[in-house]
């Protein structure tokens, strides 16, 4: 599910992208709500495969977090995945997409629904 809402970003994200965008964090955060019958644990798991995947087979410094809310509707969680960079962030998805990948997708599905995401850039306060 991830790799799908994915790779609409990066067409949109290439084509507005400045250079400067290159050089910092990206966050990709998913919003998602588990299946009937499914737990936390389950998503947990998955997502430690996933992250295990992407390191060994794009970058080592990509990490994916599963938050869950503490006061406010505590129904849905988040994925949230962070990127060196845009080009690590591209690449990944780009990896997602084949058919090596294609297991950790249909994972995913099994135990959750995601129904919006959004890619975000960091820059350091100074």
């Amino acid at each position: 599910m991830k790799i799908r809402i994915s790779t609409i970003l990066i067409t949109i994200t290439i084509i507005f992208a400045s250079n400067s965008v290159f050089a910092n964090p990206i966050v990709a955060a998913y919003t998602c709500k588990l299946k009937e019958g499914k737990k936390k644990e389950e998503v947990q798991a998955i997502n430690i495969k996933w992250v295990k995947w992407v390191n060994e087979h794009v970058n080592k410094d990509i990490t994916s977090s599963v938050g869950t809310a503490v006061v406010g509707n505590q129904n849905i969680f988040m994925f949230v995945d962070t990127y060196p960079d845009l080009n690590v962030w591209a690449a990944a998805t780009t990896a997602l997409d084949s058919e090596a990948a294609s297991e950790l997708e249909d994972m995913f599905s099994t135990v959750s629904d995601c129904s919006e995401n959004s890619l975000w850039k960091f820059e350091a306060s100074e």
